[in-house]
């Protein structure tokens, strides 16, 4: 079985024994007890649930294209059920799931593991199911959490205009060289400035416990050296593509996407620590036992190795399914070697500290970086 790559499509070739191999490892648990129910009577939890549409809430944009590609319409089609998003800012969905937790109105919540340990922490995940969730035992263990399994990781360092630039960029301290003032972004605290906020504080002296050298030294970089706020990835490229930024905290492969529009950009994990992101859906709890089922089983099918495969090219991001690795073409420039992964696991966070603080830090930004 390999991927083979095309302008407008991504084909699998597949022979008829590795199909029924794959089955047997990922949907084949489920035919199986389908197969099995049929023969004695027993109704599955699938043929038991009521639901038929499971709801999402999604953030906007290519990724949400790449998704609905390569997870949401094939799903429709393979179990006759809806996927419905209800697209937004990601910071204001975790809200909302927060503030209705009495009365949880969508199933599942995209997110990256930061903020599922913080919902896990609310009590407002339901765990993966093993027994339905069965391509979890081939996800790499970094990637598996109590309430939460990636689908896809997502580095994110620097990325800077090669032509523009006095010398290398290798540090988060290099934002804040005289040379880039008005030609620096950084991301929207709602998008994935939190994180990285937390990131670069840890590199002015700073902890989750305190904030304060974080906060002056961003305040600097965005009041003394005007920088851009990035609102996320679209408008991150666009910013590079155009010229108007020449430095800013980005992903690996969103970068080599400027990179290809034209914009002369490179990615560099900076010596600190770069950081990285493992996204996917999370189940929200509180929703009607048929519909966690079916958000099982959708759950399920975003760890399949084909469709990670497939997901990983079309995206750049490694996928976090060993055996969706085996399938990727030769040329994909999607992996990551040992020293970028040694340099990933630099930054460790204290979740509770930022759980406790998460409105406090949220004011203190808005007031004194952004000045509003």
């Amino acid at each position: 079985m390999f991927i083979i790559t095309g302008k407008d499509e991504l084909e699998i070739r597949v022979s008829r024994r590795e199909l029924l191999r794959l089955a047997g490892a990922a949907g084949g648990a489920l035919a199986a007890r389908s197969l099995g129910a049929a023969l004695t009577g027993e109704r599955t939890t699938a043929q038991a649930a009521t639901a038929r549409e499971v709801s999402l809430l999604f953030t906007g944009g290519t990724w949400k294209e790449y998704f609905e590609r390569m997870y949401a319409r094939p799903f429709e089609k393979m179990k006759g059920a809806r996927v419905i998003f209800s697209v937004g800012d990601s910071g204001q969905q975790i809200s909302r799931v927060i503030a209705e937790r009495s009365n949880e109105r969508f199933d599942m919540l995209h997110m990256h593991q930061y903020n599922a340990a913080q919902l896990a922490e609310l009590d407002l995940l339901v765990p993966p199911d093993p027994k339905i969730v069965t391509n979890l035992a081939d996800v790499d263990p970094a990637f598996r959490f109590s309430h939460f399994v990636g689908k896809v990781l997502a580095p994110f360092g620097l990325t800077y205009n090669t032509r523009r630039s006095p010398r290398k960029v290798a540090s988060w301290k290099d934002l804040w060289d005289p040379a880039f003032a008005g030609r620096v972004a950084v991301p929207k605290w709602e998008w994935v400035g939190q994180t990285w906020f937390y990131a670069v504080n840890r590199v002015w002296g700073g902890a989750e416990s305190n904030i304060d050298p974080g906060i002056q030294k961003v305040r600097e970089l965005v009041q003394k050296n005007k920088a851009v706020i990035m609102n996320n990835v679209e408008h991150g490229i666009n910013l590079f593509v155009t010229g108007e930024i020449w430095i800013a905290p980005f992903y690996t492969a969103r970068a080599q996407q400027a990179k290809d529009a034209g914009a002369p950009v490179e990615f560099v994990f900076p010596e600190e620590g770069g950081l990285n992101w493992t996204f996917n859906l999370g189940i929200i709890k509180g929703r009607p036992t048929a519909s966690v089922a079916l958000a099982q089983e959708f759950l399920n099918y975003t760890l399949d190795p084909v469709q990670q495969g497939q997901f990983s090219v079309l995206t750049g991001y490694p996928p976090t399914n060993r055996r969706a690795v085996a399938l990727l073409p030769k040329d994909a420039r999607v992996l990551l070697t040992s020293q970028d992964m040694a340099n990933l696991g630099k930054m460790r966070f204290d979740i509770k500290q930022i759980l406790s603080n998460r409105d406090r830090h949220a004011e203190r930004w808005n007031k004194e970086v952004l000045g509003s």
